[in-house]
């Protein structure tokens, strides 16, 4: 992999831009839920990019914001998953573990919780 994509610097970015399409979709849900805003149907990829496809769903049988968080869901969860696909095709198949949200923020508050332990 290129040494830049495993500096703590690109590590935490990449956790920072997940936190801030993750609260997108929260808060999309959200004036979906309130009455601000009507259901967007679609699904993209890096916030950018719609995905072209014909979602077919009973609108009837949930409230639409359920609908909205699901679609908000799934685009975040598809782009985790093509950019995990991309770079273990292009590097070694755990390289998406190297900048993973999720492990960045259990690697962030493994360090936190040995400071603490280290003052007591």
């Amino acid at each position: 992999m290129p040494r830049f994509m495993t500096t703590k610097w690109f590590r935490y970015g990449f956790l920072i831009f997940f936190m801030i399409m993750f609260l997108n979709m929260i808060f999309t849900t959200y004036l979906v839920f309130s009455g601000a805003s009507s259901l967007k149907e679609g699904i993209k990829l890096l916030w950018t990019f719609r995905i072209p496809m014909k979602v077919h769903f009973a609108k009837n049988m949930f409230p639409a914001w359920v609908y909205q968080f699901a679609f908000g869901f799934y685009s975040v969860m598809l782009t985790s998953t093509i950019l995990g696909i991309v770079t273990m095709l292009l590097y070694k198949p755990r390289s998406w573990c190297v900048y993973c949200p999720m492990g960045t923020m259990t690697h962030g508050i493994s360090i936190l919780k040995e400071k603490t332990h280290k003052k007591a």
